[in-house]
């Protein structure tokens, strides 16, 4: 079944390094890897990277988060919101554990790799390793990306790597039972007082001139434009509705199929445009429909509402160079897309009159929000000075004109606090019983906590929480410490963008 079986000071280096990268390995995603030849893409530690290579560890970050090795992937800096950036974290980390697991020694051996594969969720039913979806894995996620039971160990090594080696480097750790009590603060409740601010108090008499509209217009101009957007045309290939559910092999078969349907689709669309056709009948031509979307932008809105696209549809339509051309094959899921640019409006400065309303408003809120934290800063430090006179905080407050709202007894965990009982019971964490908090941010204005009593934690609580949160801790630091680490090793790996970085193919 196995082949096992069968036998800081240098961040900036570092941001000049992955923005070097960016552009290539995005273009790279986007463009088809065996239209490019196994050119130097790069150096690192003076080892010489080809696209060969750096295409096998575009296919491993795919299949790692197949697999379920999210722990690995995050590690690398490969879970970020933009994929683009993810992917280049994982790329270059990955290229940097493979050089410092060697220097170190850290080789797993072929029992690691077994052992941890066995070990992974996707490839077990109750716990316990199945065969039958391992089976089911190698047809239905690595024969359709190109990949074997070899490249599956491989990445499952490096993931053994990567913890080894993070234990080295994050060995010195340690958590204090100080740091654990206050973090346990979060179980513990607390009753307080809160002083608000309302914006909508400070904003009622408050008016805007259109000389202020103006000169906002004028100094903002260039963040006042209307963004591009794009009118496009696509065809997609689904599966029929019989076919959706089907599973492991049958499915794969399926999509393939559908894959080469929409393969040979779309060297007849190019074909007919290369005949003096449009999109939509050199497609009517191969008995489908194009459908048509229109006034697209880039985040895949259409008049400020989601456009319900696919994000793989939207992405492609936006990295065409010019109207008219077609894009290669996208999947996005069990579905395959062929798209077009049918016209684009491009981004243009908004004028005056079609801004007034929008930055009007925005003015207003400005000076809403600075009259409304004078006044909080005004009188907290007028509550400060009562306080340190002796005054108990309730004379203090009305003293200063405020009235107060309590908080009685609330656990700052608690899944049942709502939005803005969550934002005043957290900043009750950092403070002593008796102290008054420091003025915060709200959507509604401003707030300021003054903390009247945080009930203690039994010795049956603390013994429940203890081990729970210094574990959770731990990590956390093990992780800053281990991201700080591949920082500075990055920052010193010597990489050199190679002129085959800079050669491209394809669309």
């Amino acid at each position: 079944m196995f082949t096992t079986i069968r036998k800081n000071h240098q961040f900036l280096m570092l941001v000049i390094v992955i923005l070097t990268i960016l552009g290539f390995i995005g273009l790279y995603i986007r463009a088809n890897p065996s239209q490019f030849g196994t050119n130097d893409v790069l150096s690192i530690y003076g080892r010489v990277v080809q696209r060969a290579e750096i295409d096998s560890q575009v296919r491993s970050y795919r299949l790692a988060l197949a697999l379920g090795l999210t722990d690995f992937v995050s590690d690398l800096g490969g879970l970020g919101e933009d994929e683009n950036v993810s992917l280049n974290n994982y790329l270059l980390n990955l290229l940097l554990i493979e050089h410092q697991a060697t220097e170190l020694g850290i080789r797993p051996s072929d029992d690691e790799v077994l052992a941890t594969i066995k070990s992974l969720a996707p490839l077990q039913t109750d716990g316990v390793f199945d065969p039958a979806k391992y089976t089911a894995f190698v047809q239905d996620q690595l024969a359709p990306r190109g990949l074997t039971e070899r490249q599956m160990e491989d990445i499952v090594r490096d993931s053994i790597r990567v913890k080894k080696l993070k234990a080295i480097i994050a060995s010195p750790v340690a958590i204090g039972e100080g740091e654990i009590r206050m973090a346990a603060r979060i179980y513990q409740p607390v009753t307080a007082q809160v002083l608000q601010f309302d914006l909508e108090k400070y904003s009622k008499d408050l008016t805007v001139t259109p000389g202020e509209i103006s000169a906002f217009y004028e100094k903002n101009r260039e963040g006042l434009k209307a963004p591009e957007n794009r009118s496009i045309s696509y065809v997609v290939f689904e599966l029929p509705a019989l076919q959706q559910k089907l599973e492991g092999k049958d499915r794969a078969n399926a999509l393939q199929k559908l894959a080469d349907q929409a393969v040979g689709v779309e060297k007849s669309i190019r074909d007919g445009i290369s005949q003096g056709f449009d999109f939509a009948t050199a497609v009517g031509k191969q008995s489908l429909q194009a459908q048509k979307a229109d006034f697209i932008q880039r985040d895949g809105t259409k008049q400020g509402k989601d456009s319900g696209l696919p994000e793989a549809l939207v992405n492609a339509a936006f990295r065409l160079q010019k109207i008219g051309e077609i894009s290669d094959i996208i999947q996005d899921g069990g579905s395959f897309y062929i798209v077009t640019v049918d016209s684009v409006s491009p981004a243009h400065q908004l004028e005056l009159a079609e801004v007034t309303q929008r930055i009007e408003t925005h003015l207003k809120s400005q000076k809403s929000s600075k009259a409304a934290q004078e006044a909080a800063e005004k009188a907290l430090s007028e509550i400060h000075t009562a306080l340190n006179s002796g005054k108990s905080f309730a004379d203090a407050v009305k003293g200063a004109g405020l009235k107060e709202e309590q908080l009685i007894n609330i656990v700052p965990s608690d899944p049942k606090n709502n939005e803005e009982q969550q934002a005043l019971t957290q900043a009750t964490l950092s403070l002593k019983e008796g102290e008054l908090g420091q003025l915060e941010p709200a959507p509604w204005g401003f707030f300021a906590v003054y903390l009247q009593k945080r009930t203690p934690l039994t010795d049956a609580e603390w013994k429940e929480y203890q081990a729970d949160i210094s574990k959770k801790l731990l990590t956390k630091d093990q992780d800053l410490l281990f991201t700080e680490w591949l920082h500075t090793s990055l920052g010193t790996a010597q990489i050199k963008m190679l002129p085959g970085a800079a050669s491209t193919g394809g669309s």
